[in-house]
């Protein structure tokens, strides 16, 4: 199974790769970046547009799948729907206060900022769960993946810049 992983990551084109990377929740923008700028040595420019285009892929299936997931399971599973309720809450001392306040915005300065855990994985999970109509949602997280592309893009390059000077 591994070495048909690494076979395909050998094989596929590397905006490919580097948009694989992005959409997935381990890694998204702050690895598929810096990975493609060192391992494939692409242009900037490639790179930043395969790493948003990947990293807003998974937009429409977190939409397509989380709701109905949680409905289904807090149906069938009692446990579950009282484990959901009490992390709602959890969420809601957590961030409400920042959404209630800046609402939407709060969703590109969250999605836009590149630290772990504040990707668009977790910011389209919370648009979900605050219930932010995904016409609205949508657009600010796209906006805040385009911004955190951008600077995880000028930070590694920065970064790659100043190790050269050594």
């Amino acid at each position: 199974m591994t070495e048909s992983i690494v076979a395909f990551f050998q094989s596929a084109p590397p905006e490919l790769v580097t948009a694989l990377l992005a959409s997935l929740p381990v890694t998204e923008l702050r690895a598929a970046i810096p990975v493609a700028l060192t391992f494939f040595n692409l242009n900037p420019f490639v790179v930043y547009v395969s790493a948003v285009l990947g990293n807003i892929l998974p937009i429409a299936l977190i939409y397509a799948v989380i709701p109905r997931l949680i409905r289904h399971t807090s149906q069938r599973v009692p446990a579950f729907d009282k484990a959901m309720n009490k992390w709602f809450e959890k969420l809601e001392k957590k961030y409400g206060e920042n959404y209630s306040k800046w609402g939407a915005l709060f969703l590109l300065l969250f999605v836009a900022i590149p630290l772990p855990g504040s990707g668009v994985w977790t910011g389209t999970v919370l648009a979900i769960l605050f219930n932010v109509k995904r016409e609205l949602a949508i657009p600010y997280i796209v906006l805040g993946v385009m911004i955190a592309g951008l600077l995880v893009l000028g930070l590694t390059q920065g970064v790659f810049a100043g190790l050269q000077l050594l």
